[in-house]
């Protein structure tokens, strides 16, 4: 009776620490296109693909402009050049509407807390494991994980050995 006792006590006990151990090896939630795509600016959280002009705002006047006429869309392609962050628009009637935030500051940071100057390793305790490469130099996360996927918004850093050197946030409109 005893040794029953005790060995339902240890078999709980290990069960019990599976569980726990479990708890902190869990990977970090999938991408969406709702909480990780966008740019906060002054505390505010701008989502991808919306009108630009909140987050152009909030980003202030200090830009250098650059438009010429969009290849898929009426009106003009532009990119608002600020200090640290490059703001890619493409038009739709009187909107600009953003796709593209390239972070070249760490005055910027992705929803996960990931900027420049971050590791390798804090990127993927933030973003976990499932990345692809790019390029020798860029890991790519993207909603469907899949490379080569170009329709697939998606998240490229940019790396310099083991650190992030930059971000780009990026929405493909020209694959729609």
């Amino acid at each position: 009776m005893k040794w029953t006792k005790t060995i339902s006590l240890l078999s709980a006990a290990l069960l019990a620490g599976l569980i726990l151990a479990g708890c902190g090896a869990s990977d970090p939630a999938p991408l969406t296109l709702e909480k990780d795509f966008g740019l906060t600016v002054g505390g505010t959280w701008f989502p991808i693909h919306e009108d630009a002009a909140p987050l152009l705002a909030a980003l202030g006047d200090d830009y250098e402009l650059y438009a010429a006429p969009s290849c898929l869309f009426l009106g003009e392609d532009k990119e608002f050049d600020y200090d640290g962050v490059a703001l890619f628009t493409n038009p739709d009637g009187d909107l600009d509407i953003w796709y593209l935030a390239a972070i070249t500051s760490n005055a910027y940071e992705t929803a996960r807390g990931i900027r420049i100057g971050s590791s390798q390793e804090d990127l993927t305790a933030a973003y976990g494991e499932k990345y692809y490469w790019e390029s020798d130099y860029e890991i790519v996360y993207s909603i469907s994980g899949v490379q080569g996927d170009l329709a697939s918004p998606c998240i490229i850093f940019r790396l310099d050995g083991q650190e992030i050197t930059a971000i780009d946030i990026y929405y493909p409109t020209n694959a729609n």
